[in-house]
């Protein structure tokens, strides 16, 4: 088992699992245990769904603020996202810009991405600029075993 940074992130795909009802136990041990950084094509996503089901985004939006930590949009992640992408290009890797901006988000706060296990590869690029990543069915056994040892560590209490 991997020792889980204190701050985390997720791409759109695994904020909007994590973010399902089913997963409300999941989330609310996750927000007890761990900072949790939000970048804007998850963000994006959360929101357009929610829209979509006709939800009001605006309160949605106060909401997600209030719990989690959004990564705006700063001079630091444009350079970075510049520099980054420059070099890859220059390398004849192409990327996805939510891609592009999900794992410069993740490398800015210094937090482990949480991404979709079918788009593993597409953030392997990014491991050379400081990029850590894990997929998300990964990340949810490395979840349930912590929660697990924090379960014994409060009886033993």
């Amino acid at each position: 088992m991997r020792t889980l940074p204190q701050k985390i992130s997720f791409d759109p795909f695994s904020f909007l699992k994590i973010t399902q009802r089913q997963n409300k136990d999941i989330l609310e041990f996750l927000l007890a245990e761990f900072e949790i950084h939000i970048s804007l094509p998850a963000l994006h996503s959360y929101l357009l769904a929610k829209a979509i089901k006709g939800i009001d985004i605006s309160e949605e939006l106060e909401e997600l603020k209030e719990i989690f930590k959004i990564v705006e949009t700063s001079n630091e992640l444009l350079e970075k996202m510049a520099k980054v992408e420059s070099v890859l290009v220059k390398e004849s890797i192409f990327v996805d810009f939510d891609e592009l901006i999900t794992a410069v988000s993740a490398i800015v706060t210094n937090s482990l991405l949480v991404v979709n296990d079918e788009d593993y590869r597409e953030y392997e690029p990014f491991i050379k600029y400081g990029l850590d990543f894990i997929g998300y069915k990964k990340f949810l056994e490395e979840i349930e075993a912590l929660a697990e040892e924090e379960a014994k560590k409060e009886k033993i209490l």
